[in-house]
């Protein structure tokens, strides 16, 4: 942490230290976000209190700043790989700062306690693991999930569609909560299809429930949600997955036609000369990669809304965090601060004096 003895130090010092710091590790500010909720996340903090929006970080890199909020500063230190004696010398070096008087005399002067040792990250290829949304959120996503599955059998089956639109509470499900509750309201919602007049949905649970663990996992163990590239091969992992299943079911139980909307795919197929196992296995896989990825991007708007007006966690789904709107600062505590909306950040880019850190 340079600091010449000959020069006075200062919170535009300490700022321009943090982008060497930065820069030298070589993170964006959304991945030091990132970094930062995780920390909290591991030490207790509640997940919709964790993750601080992008601009309150960008700031403590701005020159010109009157205070610093120590407890961010430390939590921005330790994601840049600093230990836990460094992240003290930065939060002391920092009240020095306001002990000499030089920007705000009114800020409290005493270090905040050091943060309890945080358990290192993750490893690659590890599940991502996020705090439990509460019981009751928990509980109104599984119910709502079902809903959206029978909701979608429903609506096939009323206009005879050639997809499917089964899965949707599913993915949505998976991939928010887990693998394991997506499993869950597969199962459910597949063996209540009858009272939707779709009395051929309980063997295909096995089907939903494949989707269920290829979101779920495919996103907190694979990184499959870090970007939209990644997680539109993931949609096309899980038809494959689901049409390797559900193909071979479809011919044991129902020969080939269970009077779903895609067996006119199936006989349209079958015309041209080609055997039925065949016929079935393309008009399957054809129907299955339209169907999961419709289903795959319908969840993640799901998600992207329940993120923003729940604050469900998003650490193990950076796509959905890049695609949130800007969300009001939380400080350490979890208590709102102003000046953080998409309008009070502009407002700091432009009266603040110096030049800004590169992004």
């Amino acid at each position: 942490m340079p600091t010449p003895d000959d020069e006075p130090d200062s919170l535009d010092r300490i700022a321009a230290d943090l982008v060497a710091l930065k820069d030298a590790d070589g993170c964006s500010f959304a991945q030091l976000g990132r970094r930062i909720g995780a920390l909290r996340i591991e030490r207790g903090v509640p997940a919709e209190a964790a993750s601080p929006p992008r601009s309150t970080v960008y700031d403590v890199f701005r020159p010109g700043r009157t205070w610093i909020d120590t407890a961010l500063l430390r939590d921005i230190v330790r994601a840049l790989g600093a230990d836990e004696a460094e992240a003290d010398r930065w939060v002391q070096r920092s009240v020095r700062v306001r002990r000499n008087g030089e920007r705000a005399r009114s800020e409290p002067v005493e270090a905040d306690p050091p943060a309890p040792p945080v358990p290192a990250r993750p490893a690659t290829g590890s599940t991502l693991t996020a705090p439990a949304p509460r019981r009751w959120v928990t509980a109104v996503l599984l119910v709502g999930g079902i809903l959206l599955n029978l909701l979608g059998l429903a609506v096939v089956q009323a206009l005879n569609l050639p997809i499917f639109l089964d899965m949707i509470g599913t993915a949505a499900t998976a991939i928010v909560l887990g693998p394991w509750h997506g499993a869950v309201v597969a199962i459910v919602s597949n063996m209540m299809g009858a009272t939707v007049g779709v009395p051929a949905a309980p063997p295909f649970a096995l089907v939903n429930v494949a989707g269920a663990l290829v979101w779920g996992f495919g996103v907190r163990r694979f990184g499959m949600g870090d970007d939209i590239r990644r997680f539109f091969v993931l949609n096309v992992i899980a038809a494959l997955v689901c049409s390797a299943i559900g193909a071979p079911m479809g011919l044991l139980v129902f020969g080939g036609f269970s009077g779903h909307g895609f067996d006119a795919v199936t006989s349209s197929i079958a015309t041209m000369g080609v055997p039925l196992i065949a016929a079935v296995f393309s008009a399957n896989v054809l129907t299955s990669l339209i169907d999961k990825l419709l289903t795959g991007f319908i969840a993640l708007i799901i998600f992207v809304w329940l993120h923003g007006a729940l604050h469900l966690c998003a650490a193990h789904m950076p796509l959905v965090e890049r695609l949130s709107p800007p969300s009001p600062a939380l400080d350490a505590s979890g208590r709102g601060v102003g000046g953080s909306t998409r309008s009070g950040r502009a407002r700091t880019r432009t009266d603040r004096p110096g030049r800004m850190p590169r992004r």
